[in-house]
């Protein structure tokens, strides 16, 4: 990252690409991970991803899944909290590429405002990267601890698009609490879409049955 952006972020005046580099720094990371960790993926189901634009919910138990997407859809726009860009280098950069800022804080004014960015970046032709959670699961820990969220739901109620579930198991070699990490293959599956037209229950009860069931499974 310090590469990266040391090399490259002074010429770096666009989005589009800022959002090319990620996916060069995506690859190298992946690369090193299966070099110096050992750590494979095998990716299931991505023909689901629907060929417009979409939501992407996907569950969140390592860092990994922060890497991956780039390499998955085109220029993906991830949803991060604004606290981010306050870390040397990586957050610097997040800056400069498209994205989602939203603040955990600011109440009723932030979930509008997560909403009217997140349609523009849909009207733009991007997918968009949201962790329903709102944060990095430990591996295991149940969704009474860490209880799906309302950002969501919002989104999929106004932008009129497709919400496309993804399971994982990232966190069994890479967990949240984890300094050494361990060898082995993650698996990443995309699962059916959900399409627009649900009322907000219905829409969470089924995003949380599928992602669960799939990730226990995995």
């Amino acid at each position: 990252m310090v590469v990266i952006y040391f090399a490259i972020s002074p010429f770096v005046k666009r989005k589009e690409l800022a959002d090319d580099c990620a996916k060069i720094w995506s690859q190298s990371i992946l690369l090193f991970l299966r070099l110096i960790h050992g750590i494979n993926y095998k990716i299931i189901g991505r023909d689901k991803l629907p060929s417009s634009p979409c939501i992407i919910a996907c569950k969140h138990q390592s860092a990994w899944e922060t890497i991956v997407f780039h390499l998955l859809c085109r220029h993906p726009a991830y949803v991060y909290k604004k606290e981010l860009l306050k870390v040397p280098f990586y957050g610097w950069f997040v800056k400069k590429m498209t994205g989602v800022e939203v603040d955990r804080q600011g109440g009723a004014s932030a979930l509008k405002n997560l909403i009217r960015q997140t349609k523009s970046i849909l009207s733009k032709g991007h997918n968009v990267v949201i962790f329903p959670q709102g944060t990095r699961i430990p591996f295991g820990a149940s969704v009474a601890q860490y209880p799906y969220q309302v950002g969501i739901a919002a989104l999929y109620l106004a932008c009129d698009v497709p919400v496309v579930p993804v399971a994982l198991n990232s966190g069994a070699l890479w967990n949240k609490s984890m300094l050494i990490k361990k060898s082995g293959t993650i698996t990443l599956e995309f699962l059916e879409p959900i399409q627009a037209g649900l009322k907000k229950n219905e829409f969470m009860v089924e995003l949380e049955s599928a992602i669960e069931e799939a990730s226990k499974r995995l």
